[in-house]
């Protein structure tokens, strides 16, 4: 990666399902690093989702947006 990458976690926030990926940003660039769906009844929180997948797939965030349903 070179300095103007940047890793961000990016999720889709839904009632039935929640889309949470790892992305390289280089410029207008993007790389899936990682990638999981969850289903979003089956948690209580967005925190639990995203530290169960952030456990899973360690990477360094340089930030984090989220699209949430409501």
């Amino acid at each position: 990666m070179t300095d103007d990458t940047r890793t961000v976690l990016a999720g889709d926030i839904g009632g039935t399902k929640t889309h949470l990926a790892i992305y390289s940003v280089t410029g207008v660039r993007l790389e899936t690093l990682a990638e999981h769906t969850y289903a979003s009844r089956e948690h209580a929180a967005l925190d639990e989702l995203i530290a169960d997948f952030l456990t899973r797939h360690e990477k360094r965030l340089d930030g984090a947006c989220f699209g949430i349903a409501g």
